[in-house]
């Protein structure tokens, strides 16, 4: 009775097949799996234990250690590959956390995942122990940056208050680089922040620039900054001296590059008067070439609120760096704005995921 009672309890817990105990004689033979106090084991038909990989009918692969024939739970190291178990002794695959790390395991053999892994359009690293990477690191002659998931940045990332941009590659990049139609400068001055995108004014020695303060985007034609006017050319090099814009005579500072307006000056001994708008009145002692009649480069208007060019081009700016933003240090649909979320897009944490014992094949995974 009581032999019976204990059949009853492992065959509703799900442990042993139905065929897994088999009389013999006044002795009872169990195949399958079987408990041997807190740990398992697999019983082969001829009653041997056995060792090395079980396929349960479930498709669930399991690994009985060679020397006891205990079920394997936690890492396991089998043939020069590392494989977690968990503490049912379901080997695990894809993402699992343990230790506060995060680890991948092959989708078809178990096999945990060490350097480049790509899962859909996403790359990440796996450290020389597996472990997820996760931050800035180098490696490959370049810095790459992972964000909190483990996803590697691409395109422009905003880590803290600064922005960097990272080639199709996941490299930083540094220097100057053309994106959308525009240039922005990434730091090269290790002394620095280096790769941070620049803001304000830069000089190479020869020439200045100036990169929006709002999104980094090198300034072209008319600027206004700090409240004066300036004019940079196709290449972004400030101006500076005397130029023409569509007929009419602007004089920008040999120092500064400040436009003058709404006042007169002399200039190489002749006097100049320039309106509200910086164009030059022509109605002074002398012209670089003849009057403009007071006309503001490309209309008519003589409004201070209008910049030169018919239209202000102020510092506010109008989008993040290779984006669509309201203002500020801020990207629509930048890489990394969002995420805290854990690899993969949802959490597969470590132990019971509700699996059975249940007997079946005997060979390995792959």
């Amino acid at each position: 009775m009581r032999y019976r009672k204990k059949l009853t309890a492992l065959l509703m817990a799900g442990l042993v097949g139905t065929a897994a105990l088999i009389p013999a004689g006044t002795a009872w033979g169990a195949t399958g799996w079987v408990a041997d106090g807190s740990k398992w084991k697999y019983i082969d038909q001829d009653g041997s234990t056995h060792k090395g990989w079980v396929k349960t009918s479930d498709g669930t692969f399991y690994f009985l250690d060679l020397s006891t024939g205990y079920m394997a739970t936690g890492w396991k190291q089998i043939n020069g590959n590392w494989y977690y178990f968990h503490s049912n002794g379901a080997m695990a695959t894809k993402w699992i956390q343990d230790g506060g790390k995060y680890y991948y395991l092959m989708d078809d053999t178990g096999v945990l995942v060490k350097g480049w892994l790509k899962i859909g359009n996403d790359y990440y690293y796996m450290k020389g122990d597996g472990s997820m990477s996760a931050g800035w690191r180098e490696m490959d002659g370049g810095w790459y940056y992972f964000k909190e998931n483990g996803k590697c940045t691409i395109g422009w990332g905003q880590i803290g208050s600064d922005w960097f941009y990272f080639g199709s590659d996941g490299k930083m990049v540094t220097g100057w680089k053309q994106i959308d139609n525009a240039y922005y400068y990434l730091n090269v001055d290790s002394k620095s922040v280096l790769g941070k995108m620049m803001t304000g004014w830069l000089s190479d020695g020869t020439n200045k620039y100036y990169m929006d303060t709002s999104n980094g985007k090198m300034a072209h034609g008319w600027k206004q900054v700090d409240g004066s006017w300036y004019y940079f050319n196709d290449s972004g090099h400030m101006t500076t001296g005397w130029i023409q814009l569509s007929g009419v005579y602007y004089y920008l500072d040999p120092s500064t590059g400040k436009m003058a307006m709404n006042t007169t000056l002399t200039i190489d001994g002749k006097s100049y008067t320039f309106g509200s708008n910086g164009a030059y009145q022509g109605n002074a002692s002398g012209s670089p070439s003849g009057s403009t009649n007071g006309n503001s480069p490309g209309g008519t208007s003589t409004d201070t609120s209008t910049a030169p060019g018919g239209s202000s081009q102020g510092t506010s700016g109008s989008g993040g760096p290779g984006g669509t933003s309201s203002g500020g240090n801020t990207l629509s649909g930048a890489p990394g704005s969002s995420s805290n979320d854990t690899p993969g897009g949802s959490s597969n944490p470590s132990g019971s995921n509700g699996y059975q014992l249940s007997p079946g094949l005997t060979t390995g995974p792959g």
